[in-house]
């Protein structure tokens, strides 16, 4: 009996005091949901008096208000440049040497980046009520310490009295670790004038104390450890990356490393793309996105518009042209800029004595191997302008037969029939029949002009006035000359 009501007892002490404790929590909690007042001063985005939470920490009150201010600036905007610039002018806000005052008077200075680097919570305190939370102004362009080299995240960093190298390596994500031998840092110091500069060298693991507007370098033995590869899209056996060495690969060598050619492979098409102007760039750039299918950030349309544009313009500027040559260069160069001839001819690879066989394929070179294209294109005067399929040995009537003969628009005379060259582009009007057709070769009909009475007309009429002109020429001659 007695071991029974002791039982009994333990249990009602564990329930009063499981309910004591949730009695606590709750009011806990509702401590923790009690509204305050917070004050911001200094170089932020907003200041005043707002309104916030015993358990909230600094961090996320200031990233709260920040990103709420922030969206409310930005959605009565529709220029996307606008919105970009006010980003811009609002989007930093100083995370360090922020002042965090109490209503009891005492004072924290907070370091927000080194909480968001650390974790360490003592640079991210609870609020209180009536704290005031005062942001320095942040002059980038004086108050700065710059860091790069053997570090993970080359960076530029806001100043504050007391920051040693140490901090400095935190900030720009701690030593690289790709990078050998790293033992020593070189720390640029310019003097107020700019013009002269003061080198110091110190022990990486020094806690040497830094400086404002001080430049870092973190010294090491260069690494050449890079992610050297080239992309090689089309018909080979292994599409995709082909690693290579610093000073890349034989062409040759990156096509057996890509599996070889398959048997559609059309050489005579095939490319070496590489970045020596903005459109192959663009085009290298986006093939190798839908490859990767990741969106890759372009260059934005204004800058390939000033670069084409700058190019053309220096190209011009020296030249003897012609008025009536220009229209014909501007063509030419357009085409230049808009594609440039490929590097290599595929087909002599394999060739040990070509110079294709020594050609080098660099790091981020893009190869395209397309397969072949058995078609001939025949368009103009012809009832079914379009692709006919290529017929080794046949000339160009052949082809026009085939898209439905001559229209009753098209000319007569087959002199003013035209073969367009499809790798070279060059148009042939003569000596048509002894000219192998190609698949990709073009064929065109042009059409005969219809001419009315008036346009003979005139034409006539010009010929009399020119006729008239120099007939009283020659009759003021002889009065001259009696």
């Amino acid at each position: 009996m007695k071991k029974i009501i002791l039982i009994i007892l333990l249990v009602l002490v564990q329930i009063n005091f499981a309910q004591e404790e949730q009695t606590t929590t709750k009011q806990n909690a509702l401590a923790g949901l009690q509204v305050i007042t917070v004050t911001i001063g200094g170089d932020f985005i907003l200041t005043g008096s707002f309104t916030a939470y015993k358990s909230q920490r600094l961090d996320h009150f200031i990233t709260t208000l920040y990103t709420q201010a922030q969206q409310k600036a930005l959605q009565s905007l529709n220029s996307i440049s606008t919105i970009n610039q006010v980003k811009k002018k609002v989007e930093r806000y100083p995370l360090r040497d922020i002042t965090l005052k109490h209503a009891d008077g005492s004072i924290q200075k907070i370091d927000l980046l080194k909480f968001r680097l650390l974790g360490d919570f003592k640079h991210n305190p609870y609020l209180q009520n009536d704290d005031v939370i005062i942001f320095p102004i942040n002059d980038e362009e004086r108050n700065f310490v710059d860091i790069s080299g053997a570090v993970n995240k080359p960076t530029k960093f806001q100043f504050v009295d007391g920051d040693k190298l140490s901090d400095a390596i935190l900030f720009a994500g701690g030593l690289n670790k790709a990078y050998e031998n790293i033992e020593k840092a070189e720390i640029s110091r310019l003097d107020k004038t700019g013009y002269n500069d003061e080198k110091i060298i110190v022990n990486i693991n020094s806690d040497f104390n830094l400086m404002r507007g001080d430049r870092i370098k973190i010294l090491s033995d260069e690494s050449n450890k890079l992610n050297y590869k080239v992309l090689v899209l089309g018909e080979v056996k292994f599409p995709g990356y082909v690693y290579v060495k610093k000073n890349g690969a034989t062409l040759n060598e990156v096509i057996a490393s890509a599996g070889g050619f398959k048997e559609n492979a059309d050489l005579s098409r095939a490319e070496v793309v590489r970045n020596y102007n903005s459109i192959d760039m663009l085009r290298k750039l986006q093939l190798e996105d839908m490859y990767l299918n990741n969106e890759q950030e372009l260059l934005p349309e204004t800058q390939l518009k000033m670069k084409q544009l700058k190019e053309s313009l220096q190209l011009a500027r020296l030249n003897n042209l012609l008025d009536e040559d220009t229209v014909f260069f501007k063509i030419d160069n357009q085409l230049r800029v808009l594609h440039a001839e490929s590097l290599v001819d595929f087909s002599k690879i394999t060739d040990p004595n070509s110079d294709e066989s020594k050609f080098i394929v660099k790091d981020g070179d893009l190869i395209l191997i397309p397969d072949k294209f058995d078609y001939v294109y025949v368009f103009g005067q012809v009832p079914k302008a379009g692709f006919v399929k290529h017929n080794e040995g046949k000339d160009y009537k052949y082809y026009i037969e085939k898209a439905g003969g001559k229209a009753e628009t098209a000319r007569e005379d087959d002199d003013e029939i035209v073969i367009v060259k499809g790798k070279e582009m060059n148009w042939i009007t003569k000596g048509k029949e002894k000219v192998n057709i190609e698949p990709g070769d073009y064929i065109y009909v042009p059409k005969e002009i219809p001419r009315t009475f008036w346009y003979h007309f005139s034409k006539v009429t010009a010929v009399v006035s020119v006729v008239g002109s120099v007939a009283t020429l020659i009759l003021l001659l002889k009065q001259f000359t009696k």
